[in-house]
């Protein structure tokens, strides 16, 4: 079934197409279906920031309805805001005299209180938590007097940075500093 917008500004848009979505913050997802009404609307399955569908905890898939005026077919050059810290993300901390690569793996609060971080992305008071990895190939560190033990770090968002991975680099797997 292919639905069109007649209008020459909005290209096609059909089931399975990926479309941003005009809200605060900004959506995206695959349109799964179309409601007919008085208006229309999409029933869209949301993705996450890393581009994949959002699961509900009793496995299916997150889905949300809009009105296709507030729908637009997605372009190859769209890129979430990155500037939230999130659970996965790598990230490169920079001191002065050297630079640890991370994956981010949870929030503490200074205080010991219940961090928001976890639900909203990082809220820019709480220590990042990490696990310390290697430029290239990412492979987890590991103590050498410790058998098993992962090397973990604490930071603040001061001299943090979000990074990439090239995952195609002809040596291997690799981190992209932004």
């Amino acid at each position: 079934m292919t639905v069109t917008k007649q209008d020459k500004n909005h290209p096609e848009i059909n089931i399975g197409s990926v479309v941003k979505i005009k809200t605060t913050p900004v959506c995206v997802g695959e349109v799964a279906g179309v409601i007919k009404g008085r208006k229309e609307w999409y029933e869209v399955i949301l993705y996450d920031k890393r581009l994949r569908p959002m699961v509900r905890g009793d496995g299916t898939f997150k889905r949300k309805k809009f009105l296709i005026e507030n729908c637009k077919l997605i372009d190859e050059t769209f890129k979430f805001n990155n500037k939230t810290i999130e659970i996965g993300d790598i990230i490169c901390k920079n001191t002065s005299y050297r630079k640890r690569y991370g994956v981010v793996v949870g929030f503490t609060h200074p205080d010991g209180l219940l961090s928001t971080s976890y639900a909203n992305g990082y809220n820019g008071t709480d220590l990042i938590e990490c696990i310390e990895i290697e430029k290239r190939g990412l492979r987890r560190k590991r103590y050498h007097d410790q058998p098993g033990e992962l090397v973990r770090f604490s930071t603040f968002n001061e001299r943090v940075s979000s990074c990439e991975v090239d995952l195609w680099n002809r040596t291997g797997p690799k981190i992209i500093t932004k």
